[in-house]
């Protein structure tokens, strides 16, 4: 097992927290120079419902993570490609999950800024997280993950 294996893509925090970091800072926006969508409460539960299917799809993602006993933290190595679920459509379903949240978020808060948070937040997990579990797959994997890979969209 070399070093790599040991501590898999090398992440240093938990990708949740690009998701976080992503909502709060356009809520703060918000704060200073509100923009909503609509007025009045109308967008609650269509949000409500959109951060479930988010939260559905991640809780799916994780079961399979489960399923292939192998760690879904990207900071400890892995030991499978699941292929299967979820994963047949998306390489990053998590992920994909937290761009639908950032979304879901918006309309429950009403704010065009937290909805437009995800313009910010993808281009985050691509450079900072999917970029390094992508080059420790392809190095850890080869050929099988690359085959996946060719197969399979990063997001949809």
């Amino acid at each position: 097992m070399t070093t790599e294996d040991k501590r898999g893509p090398g992440l240093k925090f938990p990708p949740p927290l690009l998701l976080l970091a992503a909502i709060g800072g356009a809520w703060l926006v918000n704060l200073l120079k509100p923009l909503p969508i609509v007025a009045g409460d109308a967008l609650l539960e269509s949000g409500i419902a959109v951060i479930a299917i988010a939260l559905l799809i991640a809780l799916i993602a994780l079961a399979h993570f489960f399923e292939a006993k192998t760690h879904v933290e990207p900071w400890h190595p892995t030991t499978a490609i699941i292929r299967k679920g979820v994963y047949r459509f998306s390489r990053n379903p998590i992920y994909l999950s937290f761009c639908i949240a950032a979304v879901g978020t918006g309309l429950v808060l009403n704010s065009w800024w937290v909805v437009a948070s995800v313009m910010v937040l993808k281009p985050l997990l691509e450079r900072l997280v999917i970029s390094r579990e992508e080059t420790y797959l392809e190095n850890k994997f080869g050929d099988h993950y690359l085959e996946y890979k060719r197969r399979v969209r990063r997001w949809l």
